[in-house]
């Protein structure tokens, strides 16, 4: 058992006025007695301890409690009842002992949901029975009464010590919230809460262990991570199927135990014994090795309220969360985990041995800097780079970000920030000693709470003065993130930066629903176009190219100069140059490379495009799309509309290089030029449009085949 907080109660003087005529000399005198002449006490003590369960077990609320033991632990409950029964009829007992050993029994009644109410009940049948034991003695009435009357108080003295324990446990159950409430308040992202949270659940009395799991493609419930004295042992144990894992649908075994029904129905599932639930035969011989006895599992819910996670439970004690206290904790940790995670972060399943691994990666110092070129879209010239970081496993291969970023939390981010940034300076000045005309700036992605954190702060102006560098080298890149809660602090912390020189980039513009928000509040010296806007071009050409534009016009508006990220083609380079961008960035320029092979690249790369004669249709669309806004612009000066109109475009620019693909897209152009002398609201020209954009992204998927 957990030793619970203030176990070691002490009687107050009052308490010990009011029952220390049971606790003296003619009391022990009379008991010592008693045993003397009865030699069948300890006979009579394992009657009264039989007939007292078979009792219970005849009332509805007792024998669902009994019917959770199996016969071996009903018969130590026995053996446990007579003992506490000999010790009531201990000569040289004193309150103290009594209450203390009192206290340990209602934490037991309390652990398998013995209610007050049932306590209270029980206690009516122990005076019956101490009475009939006592009618067994050899005394005169007057000793009779007395020695009565002093173990009828020491029974009230145990109902009392019980009823303190019951409302300690309550206490503690608060106290447990409160600590989850505050570890989730604390929490910079999911490994956070995990760790946090279940480090809280794991150090409850009653709870023994508990596993957070998330299902893969498979519908695998893949534990992610663990706590309590036997959770690591038990996530051990099934990832080496010694039981099987988790799983969500009911089709076999694995899926009908309480993870898999909680998954299903979204309700807390119960299991109140492992040793008489035959649903749990798959996982019993590993959970009665461990010691436990009866598990829940809660279902995380999303705010369409279908399940995302299992959060599983297990207890030493049969029954344990069947009590009626129980409920309300259960309840308010589904709601305050599955709140905290829907509204933070859901990111990939990692199972718990990977998570380890990362972390142990990340303690060692296997982090790799990879660098990826930035070019200007107007020179073609490098511009910079972006230092992204990776771990180097033990079989030497490096793995990404997408799989360990979600295994650290705030404490690990900070590391891999403090070692990527070690990195770059040193690389740096080894390039400024090797190329000293290369002015290069080194992006490196800054957390959610890099400007807020003091420790973020104090490693770059750290770094930067042992390595004697030039602020301006540096380029933190602000991650879309929430709000900051410490808005001041923020902004004192951007202008302290960009004081010293460093360069502030806003990452994914796009991503989220506060960035265009976020341009407006915190002042960046450049922004970059979410990747993920300009992969959406694979299958919606115009729109993808639409954000680009007025995105990077609105970026410019507020004076960021913009790059787009994701350009893996020519054509995604062409039309974001043509669109205005200032800078690009995608495997279609440079994948990341090591450190070694980045100057020997810029020494070769060469610039594959010219915006003013495209040679993809999708450079050629994304010229039509900046024609059509400006035909747009001229609808109030008809003459100067139709002299732009009769000029040539750079969709005619690029089929006089003979590249198309579309036998009808000359004659498609024609018309459409024809049409638009109607006006940019003209129903035909608008269809025409459309059809012409249609045309010219189909173009560049066959081009890209």
């Amino acid at each position: 058992m957990k030793e619970r907080r203030g176990t070691n109660l002490t009687l107050s003087a009052s308490n010990l006025a009011d029952f220390s005529s049971s606790y003296n000399a003619d009391i022990d005198q009379l008991l010592v007695q008693f045993l003397q002449n009865q030699p069948r006490v300890s006979d009579l003590i394992h009657e009264f301890a039989n007939s007292f369960y078979a009792r219970l077990n005849n009332r509805a609320e007792y024998s669902l409690i009994l019917a959770r033991l199996s016969s071996e632990e009903l018969e130590h409950l026995k053996l446990k009842q007579a003992q506490h029964l000999n010790l009531l009829l201990s000569p040289g007992l004193t309150p103290q002992m009594q209450y203390e050993r009192a206290l340990e029994v209602g934490c037991i009644h309390e652990m398998v949901g013995v209610s007050l109410p049932m306590l209270v009940e029980t206690y009516h049948l122990y005076h019956a029975k101490m009475d009939d034991i006592l009618k067994a003695a050899v005394l005169d009435e007057h000793q009779f009464e007395q020695l009565r009357g002093a173990l009828h108080q020491r029974v009230q003295l145990d109902v009392e010590a019980q009823i303190a324990s019951h409302a300690r446990f309550d206490g503690e159950i608060t106290s447990l919230l409160a600590a989850l409430d505050e570890a989730i308040q604390k929490a910079g992202n999911l490994a956070d809460v995990l760790r946090n949270t279940l480090q809280a659940l794991g150090d409850f009395e009653g709870i023994a262990a508990c596993l957070f799991s998330r299902p893969d493609a498979h519908g695998v419930m893949q534990i992610e991570a663990e706590g309590g004295e036997h959770g690591s042992a038990y996530a051990e144990a099934l990832r080496s199927r010694r039981g099987p894992m988790f799983e969500t649908q009911a089709a076999n075994e694995a899926g009908n135990g309480p993870a898999g029904r909680a998954w299903r129905s979204g309700q807390i599932q119960i299991n109140n014994s492992f040793q008489v639930d035959a649903a749990l035969h798959p996982w019993r011989d590993e959970a009665l090795r461990l010691g436990f006895r009866s598990s829940c599992a809660i279902p995380l819910l999303d705010e369409s309220g279908q399940s995302f996670a299992i959060l599983s439970l297990y207890s030493a004690w049969p029954g344990f969360f069947s009590a009626a206290t129980r409920e309300a904790m259960l309840r308010h940790i589904q709601q305050a985990m599955s709140h905290a995670i829907v509204h933070g972060e859901q990111t990939s399943v990692i199972a718990a041995d990977l998570r380890l691994l990362y972390r142990e990666c990340l303690e060692d110092g296997a982090v790799e800097m990879l660098y990826q070129p930035i070019i200007d879209l107007r020179t073609g010239k490098l511009d910079g780079l972006e230092a992204l970081a990776r771990l180097r496993g033990s079989d030497g291969k490096l793995i990404s970000p997408a799989a360990f970023l979600p295994a650290f939390g705030n404490a690990g981010l900070l590391r891999l920030f403090q070692l990527g940034l070690e990195q770059i300076c040193r690389d740096v000045h080894a390039w400024c000693d090797q190329y000293p005309d290369q002015n290069l700036s080194v992006g490196l992605n800054l957390p959610p709470d890099g400007l807020t954190q003091d420790a973020y702060r104090d490693s770059v102006f750290e770094t930067l003065a042992r390595w004697k560098l030039n602020p301006s080298i540096l380029t933190l890149e602000l991650l879309e993130s929430k709000e900051s809660l410490d808005v001041a602090r923020r902004d004192a912390r951007i202008a302290e930066f960009q004081q010293a020189g460093i360069r502030l980039a806003q990452d994914d513009l796009g991503s989220g629903h506060s960035s265009l928000l976020r341009m407006d509040r915190v002042p960046c010296d450049r922004v970059k176009i979410d990747q993920g806007l300009v992969r959406g071009a694979l299958k919606r050409p115009v729109r993808a190219l639409e954000f680009i534009y007025h995105l990077t016009l609105l970026a410019q508006g507020f004076g960021s100069p913009v790059t787009v990220e994701g350009l893996e083609d020519l054509g995604l380079i062409e039309a974001a140059a043509i669109l205005g961008a200032d800078y690009g960035q995608g495997y279609g320029i440079a994948r990341p490379m090591l450190v070694q092979d980045v100057m020997p690249w810029s020494h070769t790369w060469s610039f594959p495009i010219n915006p003013e004669q495209p040679c993809t249709a999708l450079g050629a669309l994304a010229g039509y799309l900046l024609w059509d806004h400006k035909l747009g612009m001229l609808a109030d000066w008809p003459e100067l509309a139709a002299t732009f109109i009769k000029e040539p475009w750079l969709v005619h620019r690029y089929l006089d290089r003979g590249l198309n693909l579309d036998p009808e897209l000359p004659s498609l152009l024609e018309r459409t030029q024809i049409l638009a002398l109607q006006g940019k609201r003209s129903p035909r020209y608008a269809k025409m449009r459309s059809e012409l954009i249609e045309r010219l992204g189909n173009n560049w998927l066959n081009e890209r085949k």
